[in-house]
């Protein structure tokens, strides 16, 4: 049984994929720069970026965006996912109780996945959709130094 000693630590998305429902890889891609975060304390913290984002042409040293033109303002969150709150494990499954997020329609949702493991390796798995498919995240455990 999964438990949450199983889930704690740092991990580093390795890829993400997308399969039919006769199990068929319809998508693949690994140009994301992602990391998740599961607490002892049960907690869980999501920053999930595009990988090779433009820095601001003047971020006056903050740590927001609260410098950034417009366009920069678009650019930098285009594609984002960003979250933190709680989680809980059932049936082999991860519940992701969102209470703050980068987009406000997060807030208050629960993001359920399926969890496995192979190794340092954590694949979560969305619950198929309409036509299916089924959404992979891979993720590898980071070592602690």
């Amino acid at each position: 049984m999964l438990t949450r000693e199983d889930m704690v630590g740092v991990y580093r998305q390795i890829g993400e994929e997308v399969v039919d429902k006769d199990g068929r890889l319809v998508h693949s891609d690994n140009n994301r720069s992602s990391q998740i975060m599961y607490s002892a304390d049960g907690y869980v913290g999501v920053v999930s970026t595009p990988a090779g984002r433009k820095k601001l042409a003047n971020s006056g040293g903050r740590t927001d965006l609260a410098n950034a033109t417009p366009e920069e303002l678009v650019d930098a969150t285009r594609a984002v996912t960003c979250y933190a709150g709680r989680f809980e494990l059932k049936d082999g499954e991860v519940f992701h109780h969102v209470e703050m997020a980068l987009s406000p329609n997060l807030v208050g949702q629960i993001m359920i996945r399926r969890v496995h493991f192979d190794g340092p390796n954590l694949t979560l798995s969305a619950r198929p959709d309409a036509q299916g498919h089924v959404r992979r995240i891979l993720w590898r455990r980071v070592e602690a130094k």
